[in-house]
């Protein structure tokens, strides 16, 4: 072999080594710039998913929008930002759901610089993630919302609580749910914030401590609007014996039941301005499709007080504007006066019992293909109570909801 020969190969050689070196060192660079785009489309995901979920929480107030991108922003991306961008469509413009008002749709995108890739002219590439959510129905139907009060739900004696819907409650204290009498049975999921002092009572599953509190679940219901000024009855007391029918409207003073008369409420929402409403006795009381708004202004507050033995069967209205609220307290009263409401194993309520800043003390049931929801400071439970979660009667379904991702 001639040695210009050998240099000219040993040339060749080299050029082929240099080339496939600078092979190798741009599919190691493309490789990590690959990676740390997925990374950061990995953060967009749960930066989108988070504002999907934040915007579907505010749909019942208005504002998904700015909370959308509110809760982007926490997780590190600021629409206008950096040049980020965090668009929020409700509804969403593509997808399952497009059109759909009952569902929001967040997308965070941004242009990621590249490291590597700039030899072959990439040197920015936009980095996108999507993420829809929507409201559906939750399983609570009995929530105890005072932060921090010991016993803020209570069982005494001889009672069994039933339902698969479940408890949810707010208190931090160690003694939030405080149950004594060894003949008590709690036969329905319980979550706690805090924790529990249940003696001898039996529980089916366990408590499970430690939960987040849920906050008021209605807390976007709108009140009835209604003129304070405007009466359509003053103090209204009916009694005696026989029957009497009573009207939607605006009972200033309220409405007293005495003796025992029985009392049809007609459908339609009772505005209990001032005086509450109260009965017990040998009373018989129906009404469907009725709300009581409890409020005040004409006179003082008062509770409502169904007690004694007096059989009520009242359920709530199945469509808007007030479906599924049965009882609705003045969300600015805030009494430490207890509420009673319940009756004779005849008894049964079929809506929510909503009190969130007064206590509630219940004892009824459920009729047997309805639905019971109990919103409260606090709640003292006595008796059999049978909560049942059949929605099929309202047009929306359970009016307790909850966020998922949708997409």
């Amino acid at each position: 072999m001639k040695r210009g020969c050998f240099k000219s190969e040993s040339g060749q050689v080299w050029t082929l080594v240099a080339a496939a070196i600078v092979v190798i060192l741009a599919s190691v660079g493309t490789a990590g710039d690959l990676g740390l785009l997925h990374l950061e489309r990995h953060k967009m995901q749960s930066a989108a998913d988070s504002a999907a979920l934040a915007g579907a929480a505010e749909l019942n107030y208005g504002d998904t929008v700015s909370a959308a991108r509110a809760d982007a922003a926490l997780n590190g991306y600021t629409d206008g930002t950096s040049s980020v961008t965090v668009t929020v469509n409700n509804p969403p413009t593509a997808g399952q759901y497009s059109g759909d008002e009952e569902y929001v749709e967040a997308i965070v995108a941004k242009p990621e610089p590249t490291f590597f890739l700039p030899v072959i002219g990439i040197k920015t590439v936009n980095v996108a993630a999507r993420a829809v959510a929507g409201q559906a129905n939750a399983s609570g139907c009995v929530y105890a919302l005072d932060p921090t009060v010991s016993g803020a739900v209570t069982g005494n004696g001889s009672i069994t609580v039933s339902g698969s819907c479940g408890m949810l409650i707010d208190s931090t204290s160690s003694t939030a749910l405080s149950v004594s009498g060894g003949a008590a049975t709690f036969n329905t999921p319980v979550g706690i914030v805090g924790g529990y002092t249940v003696g001898t009572a039996t529980f089916n599953p366990p408590p499970h401590t430690g939960i987040i509190a849920t906050g008021d679940p209605l807390a976007y219901f709108n009140p009835p609007s209604f003129s304070s000024s405007a009466c359509d009855y003053k103090n209204t007391t009916v009694g005696g014996n026989g029957n009497v029918t009573l009207n939607p409207g605006v009972y200033c003073g309220g409405i007293t039941i005495k003796g025992g008369v029985n009392v049809t409420f007609n459908s339609g929402t009772y505005i209990l301005n001032g005086g509450g409403l109260s009965a017990s006795g040998g009373h018989t009381i129906t009404g469907t499709g009725v709300t009581f708004y409890n409020t005040q202004g004409y006179s003082e507050y008062a509770p409502i007080t169904l007690s004694g033995n007096v059989q009520v069967n009242l359920s709530a209205p199945t469509s808007d504007p007030m479906e599924s609220m049965l009882f609705f307290t003045d969300r600015s009263v805030k009494s430490s006066l207890m509420n009673t409401v319940g009756g004779n194993s005849s008894t049964t309520y079929d809506g929510a019992i909503y009190m969130p800043n007064s206590p509630l003390t219940y004892f009824g049931n459920s009729s047997a293909n309805g639905y019971t929801i109990l919103v409260a400071d606090t709640l003292a439970l006595s008796g059999n109570v049978t909560i049942d979660n059949n929605y099929s009667s309202l047009n929306d379904g359970s009016p307790i909801r909850t966020v998922v991702l949708s997409e």
